[in-house]
């Protein structure tokens, strides 16, 4: 996808976790891949939205290393840190750090990262608004020059377009922004992804700290699966920092569990104390079946909006309801009665 790795190899960034463990396999995730993919070969802008710590700024880079008509530097602005008429870069991406000057030279710039564009202000939209190029160069895909036009990649958490209704965010700056806009699902609503993740993750932080490479055990496992999520990947992060330094020992098993804060997945089940008591001693398969049976409950038995809320395709869907024993039918699935395990 890129274009002449003589040309671009510099400015590619080599920081990013392998393309599988970006997009996993869930549906949602290989859905937004699609998407990204046809907007590669141009330099439209583009609208990363969801919520915070899905890894927005993650598919911000991975977009800039596979647009094959952008050359120059990533450069990431962080929108929250706006004063003014200066617009603070972050040092990791700018390695002098510092800021834009009244009259940006765009043309200098691979990819310009609007980190969460929803938190300028007022005075900060305006003056993004007054020094984003007024129209965009596509130029030709297959030939990337120097001095086109630097894609703007905008990312947000909050629903801009209701902000723009209620006069808080300039409706010709989102208009500027969302030309193309990409929903980024919360890591609850893909947990066919969720292994993948965590244990990439896992290998990466059990070399970089120097300690042996465990596997999760199975009880944690089936915590991860019923935990909701709030923090979404960047969660997940800390949690496997945590679980390589500290051991699996009963510190990191406390922490799958569900307290106030956390928000269950669509499809899962919510359990109670003596769910709580039990969970250790149930085995992954039994977690599965309870989440698709719940699934189908809230869905009204129907196995497409089911499979989308525990985000796995509609073929998984229909394995893993054959592996558990459940019918394959569009009418309410009854749960199975307490039982002892």
């Amino acid at each position: 996808m890129p274009g002449d790795p003589n040309t671009v190899d510099n400015n590619r960034l080599t920081d990013l976790p392998p393309d599988y463990v970006i997009f996993g396999k869930s549906v949602l995730m290989l859905e937004l891949e699609a998407k990204m993919k046809r907007v590669l070969g141009t330099n439209l802008p583009i609208l990363l939205r969801g919520e915070s710590g899905t890894g927005k700024g993650v598919l911000s880079k991975f977009i800039h290393n596979h647009s094959a008509n952008i050359v120059g530097p990533y450069v990431r602005v962080n929108c929250a840190r706006v004063s003014g008429t200066l617009v603070e870069v972050s040092p990791e991406d700018k390695p002098n750090g510092g800021v834009f000057p009244e009259q940006p030279d765009f043309s200098s710039i691979g990819t310009l990262f609007l980190d969460e564009v929803g938190e300028l202000s007022p005075k900060g939209q305006s003056y993004l608004f007054h020094s984003l190029p007024e129209r965009q160069d596509f130029g030709d895909t297959h030939q990337p020059t120097r001095g086109a036009k630097a894609r703007i990649i905008g990312s947000t958490a909050r629903n801009l377009r209701q902000e723009v209704n209620e006069k808080k965010f300039r409706r010709d700056l989102f208009y500027r922004l969302a030309v193309v806009t990409l929903e980024v699902p919360a890591l609850r609503n893909r947990l066919d992804d969720l292994l993948i993740i965590a244990n990439y993750l896992r290998q990466h932080y059990s070399e970089r700290f120097g300690f042996p490479d465990r596997p999760f055990p199975d009880e944690l496992i089936a915590r991860m699966h019923y935990h909701g999520w709030p923090g979404n990947i960047r969660e997940l992060e800390n949690f496997v920092c945590r679980y390589v330094i500290l051991e699996p020992d009963e510190r990191v098993f406390r922490e799958m569990t569900f307290d106030g804060e956390s928000a269950a997945a669509p499809g899962m089940i919510t359990p109670g104390e003596t769910l709580l008591k039990d969970i250790t001693k149930r085995t992954l398969a039994t977690v599965e079946r309870e989440m698709i049976v719940k699934a189908l409950e809230l869905h009204n038995g129907s196995l497409k909006r089911a499979a989308r809320a525990l985000g796995i395709s509609y073929r998984t869907l229909m394995n893993k309801m054959d592996q558990a024993g459940l019918p394959r039918t569009r009418h309410p699935i009854k749960p199975p009665g307490d039982r002892k395990c």
